[in-house]
């Protein structure tokens, strides 16, 4: 249940002018009042390295103020290879990296799956399924990294 207090900071936030939404400090506080009476909670933010540059320093920034501040917060994070870097310099100390390799005969096990249950799978040609199956294995990168912060509190359990 969201509490009455965010909700209103919300309908605030959208009722002006052009609704900008939350600013990121006004996020930032509910975020922290939401997990002041929570013992143990995970933020889980997928493709992180799809986040625009002129945002990401300050998200990982705010991230890692809430990790402070609430020792019973984890992040469990996924992007591809260059958002190693930023990782490690904005949540310093306590992250966890681990890169792994998807492997290709499950990503075409999962679009073949995927296109047997598709409802609309007759209006797609022969040779559209078999691009698609040739395609996107080929532009799945190599590599992911999954990122865990571990606050002090954690790491001692």
């Amino acid at each position: 249940m969201v509490p009455t207090e965010i909700e209103e900071a919300f309908k605030r936030a959208d009722g002006e002018a052009g609704g900008r939404g939350l600013q990121v400090s006004e996020s930032l506080k509910f975020l922290r009042a939401a997990l002041t009476p929570v013992k143990r909670a995970f933020l889980c933010i997928d493709a992180l390295d799809e986040c625009s540059d002129k945002h990401l320093s300050n998200l990982l920034i705010s991230l890692h103020t809430v990790c402070q501040a609430s020792a019973g917060v984890r992040l469990f994070i996924t992007g591809r290879p260059p958002i190693r870097n930023p990782l490690e310099k904005y949540l310093p100390g306590g992250v966890q990296v681990i890169s792994f390799s998807p492997n290709n005969g499950d990503i075409r096990e999962y679009l073949e799956m995927k296109l047997k249950h598709d409802l609309d799978s007759e209006e797609m040609s022969p040779a559209l399924k078999a691009d698609i199956m040739k395609r996107i294995p080929e532009k799945i990168p190599d590599m992911y990294v999954m990122a865990n912060s571990l606050s002090k509190a954690w790491s001692d359990r």
